[in-house]
């Protein structure tokens, strides 16, 4: 019995060493020295359709134990735009100890436009149909960073806005991209009764586009915009049904201040009135940026 008590003490005794020899081994050997990321340059350069490795350019990681660790560097992140066509780019590098090194430098894009809401077509619709309107089913959004982002779009009538009638009706129609750049457009829904007797008889001006862009210091031709008139969902164009419109593109009336100088959305009338006085009413928006 006294050799068994010796022998498991024994053995317990070389266990605990082993067990100790091993953890000090451990910590001696363990890697506590995380990799480091170098960059010469703290901004880069880059076209909205480089891939990463345009990003990864300039940047170095070295590991004391692994050597280097260039190849491993990934993006990890980034951010929203900090100001225009700028935003922060976060790189990270593993070594074999899975310790990470993180580098933080700017990325400068050399080719990048806002997105931009285009309406082909005039937000007008007849009373009785306003509970099935789709406000957004003429718009689209083509963005240089996310492609085709239509379905992004939210379009809000103005607070306390309530139709009860024929009338123009404000409302705000906004899309953002992945990068958080948001346009906003204030636009005008005209609302029109099909009872009133008038209706029939309006000439309605067509125009290219329903949302012009411009910049500041940038004077638009919005005469140049005019192609037509519509009447009862017909259209006539200037260039290919003049002997079927009652008058030519000068008898359209444009009305409206847009200031040029100043940041904002503007809205630019255009109207048609009849030999019998009968006017009719389309809106463009002006967004001046």
């Amino acid at each position: 019995m006294r050799r068994l008590r010796i022998a498991v003490t024994v053995l317990f005794v070389l266990s605990l060493a082993v067990f100790v020899t091993y953890n000090v081994l451990d910590r001696i050997t363990e890697d506590h020295t995380p990799p480091v990321i170098s960059c010469a340059e703290d901004t880069v350069s880059a076209s909205v359709t480089d891939d990463e490795s345009v990003l990864l350019q300039g940047m170095t990681a070295e590991d004391d134990r692994d050597g280097d660790l260039t190849d491993s560097i990934r993006v990890s992140s980034m951010s929203n735009f900090t100001e225009p066509g700028k935003r922060t780019v976060n790189y990270v590098v593993f070594d074999r100890a899975n310790q990470a090194a993180t580098y933080t430098r700017t990325l400068q894009y050399t080719d990048y436009t806002s997105p931009k809401i285009m309406l082909s077509a005039p937000l007008r619709y007849d009373l009785e149909d306003m509970g099935e309107v789709n406000l957004t089913e003429n718009m689209s959004v083509e963005d240089c960073l996310d492609g085709d982002i239509k379905q992004q779009i939210r379009a809000a009538y103005s607070a306390g806005s309530y139709i009860d009638g024929a009338g123009d009706y404000p409302v705000q129609v906004q899309v953002s991209n992945s990068a958080g750049d948001t346009c906003t457009v204030a636009v005008t829904v005209t609302v029109t009764d099909a009872t009133d007797s008038l209706e029939r008889d309006k000439y309605y001006p067509i125009l290219s586009q329903y949302i012009a862009y411009t910049g500041v210091g940038q004077e638009l031709d919005l005469s140049s915009l005019v192609i037509g008139l519509e009447r009862n969902g017909t259209e006539y164009l200037f260039a290919e049904d003049g002997d079927m419109i009652p008058a030519g593109i000068e008898s359209v009336a444009i009305s409206g201040t847009v200031d040029y100088q100043t940041q904002g959305c503007y809205t630019v009338d255009y109207q048609f009135t009849t030999a019998d006085g009968v006017t009719a009413t389309t809106k463009l928006a002006v967004v001046v940026g």
